[in-house]
């Protein structure tokens, strides 16, 4: 089955650390999370009016994150089309991940009744900005169908891998969701924030998502070393070993999702020859796998909960940085 894995956000600047420089992100109150949360909440429709429209002479993903850029067979129309194409299925492959996240904040809501009312509120509030998260992509979906002028293939089955990844250890997949949340900050502060050259509806996107993402990472740090602290040995070498199950069962369903961006592609340009559609294929896997894998593997703030709380995980991580460079 193909799954999923799919950052220095300022707002990492106000909370406390611990030794060694590691965030000492289980210290942060509930409460300030929820009160900054309150803070940047943005409406769906202030993001996409009804009246909204994507400009398709421009690329949706900046050159940094696009690696059939550098393709010489490729014209400037045939890579702008690519360049599309790649975004429509990045931005539906978050909505893909959230489906499992929605269903793990309110688990983790549930968890905290009787308990911590803060936490309960902030879980809540996170479940409720997933899910306006995936209206807002399925929006620029519909947007990106009405102008993109032919169809283009997505993966699917949503609903079956969350509940694959939901079966696994509670700090696995919590591994996973902090690995995801900062590669969405990564993208965004490293390549979307500044790019110029991309449509600045979809760049809007971006911004939004990262905004409320980087309290999501503040939820999931406090809830991951909570867990961590009370956990056997045993229990955080299952965490780690989920990890990196469910990262390698993502780097198949990326690479799934880079044959079906070939054939739309071919369908909205031309048939390629056998050579140029491998490498067409091969450059989108390259793209995904950096940005969703690498990405991750590589990010300062998640190496160090890593080295501090699950330190044979270090070695599988540099591996995977290797591989998905």
């Amino acid at each position: 089955m193909g799954l999923l894995i799919c950052k220095r956000a300022q707002d990492w600047a106000g909370i406390p650390r611990e030794r060694g420089g590691l965030m000492g992100i289980a210290t942060t109150e509930y409460e300030a999370v929820v009160e900054r949360s309150e803070h940047l909440a943005w409406k769906l429709n202030d993001v996409v009016p009804p009246d909204a429209s994507l400009d398709f002479t421009k690329p949706f993903m900046p050159a940094a994150m696009f690696q059939a850029g550098s393709l010489g067979f490729l014209d400037a129309d045939a890579k702008r089309k690519l360049n599309q194409i790649y975004g429509n299925s990045y931005r539906h492959l978050f909505h893909f991940v959230e489906t499992y996240i929605v269903e793990l904040a309110m688990r983790l809501a549930t968890a905290s009744r009787g308990g911590d009312a803060d936490s309960v509120r902030a879980h809540l509030r996170f479940a409720e900005e997933e899910v306006k998260h995936q209206q807002m992509f399925l929006r620029f979906g519909e947007l990106f169908d009405r102008g993109f002028g032919t169809p283009c293939d997505l993966v699917d089955g949503a609903g079956v891998v969350a509940q694959f990844i939901l079966s696994r250890s509670s700090m696995g997949v919590l591994l996973v969701t902090l690995h995801l949340e900062l590669v969405t900050q990564a993208h965004f502060i490293d390549s979307m924030r500044d790019s110029a050259e991309i449509d600045p509806l979809f760049r809007s996107m971006f911004k939004h998502h990262w905004l409320e993402e980087a309290q999501h990472t503040k939820l999931d740090a406090i809830e991951l070393i909570r867990m961590r602290r009370a956990a056997s040995p045993a229990e955080v070498q299952e965490a780690v070993d989920d990890y990196f199950a469910i990262a390698g069962a993502f780097a198949g369903l990326l690479a799934a999702q880079a044959k079906h961006d070939v054939t739309s592609f071919e369908r909205a340009t031309k048939p390629l020859g056998a050579t140029e559609r491998a490498e067409v294929e091969e450059a989108q896997r390259r793209s995904y796998h950096r940005s969703f894998l690498w990405y991750g593997v590589t990010n300062k703030q998640f190496l160090g909960v890593l080295s501090e709380h699950f330190p044979a995980a270090m070695a599988g991580a540099s591996e995977a940085a290797a591989a998905f460079a």
